[in-house]
């Protein structure tokens, strides 16, 4: 019994020490799982924040040129139908020359003024013709021009013939209906022009 006494006494300290060497070894192994668990998370939330940067990036970007796009669009767009304004205000100063001149200022023969009404109106066919995308939204406006376009013809016509009267009928007629054409175009450009600064 005193035999069994003594191993047992030299044998317990050494199964304490193996199972304290077995919890310490499952403590390590255990950590190190947890903090390789914890690096690849690391990792993964490190990717998932890199790929959500360069997906913001990205959008970022895209929204940047669109806008830029869309402004550099929207500029032209105005700069356009504002040399438009300009033309027909050109083209109605000189189609009143034609009819009368409110001012002691000589404009020359009125075959001459009939001729800068004529280049007004061919500037601005030709700009609306250059830059459609300006000019698109005006409904109908290739007939407002082709309306315009006779009436101007008509008032050069007259102005040019042998029998010009600037009190007869058919002057009269002409400049009324030069009038009736002009004001619808002018209007349909005003329109645009002010929808354009209402949503600046």
């Amino acid at each position: 019994m005193d035999a069994l006494f003594d191993v047992l006494k030299v044998v317990t300290p050494l199964l304490a020490i193996l199972a304290l060497f077995s919890v310490h070894r499952l403590n390590r192994r255990q950590n190190t799982i947890e903090q390789e668990i914890n690096r690849k998370h690391d990792r993964h939330e490190k990717h998932i924040d890199r790929n959500h940067s360069e997906m913001l990036a990205a959008i970022n970007h895209a929204n940047s040129k669109e806008a830029h796009t869309s402004n550099h669009i929207y500029t032209r767009k105005a700069v356009h139908l504002e040399k438009a304004g300009e033309l027909i205000g050109e083209l109605k100063f000189w189609a009143e020359k034609c009819v009368v001149s409110r001012t002691r200022t000589n404009f020359g023969a009125k075959q001459d003024i009939a001729k800068k009404m004529s280049m007004a109106f061919e500037d601005l066919s030709k700009l609306i013709m250059q830059y459609p995308f300006a000019f698109w939204e005006i409904e109908g406006l290739h007939e407002l021009l082709g309306n315009l376009m006779t009436t101007v013809n008509h008032i050069e016509n007259l102005v040019n013939s042998d029998e010009f009267n600037s009190k007869s009928h058919s002057w009269t007629e002409a400049v009324k209906e030069f009038q009736q054409q002009l004001s619808p175009l002018t209007h349909a450009i005003q329109s645009q022009v002010i929808n354009m600064m209402q949503k600046t």
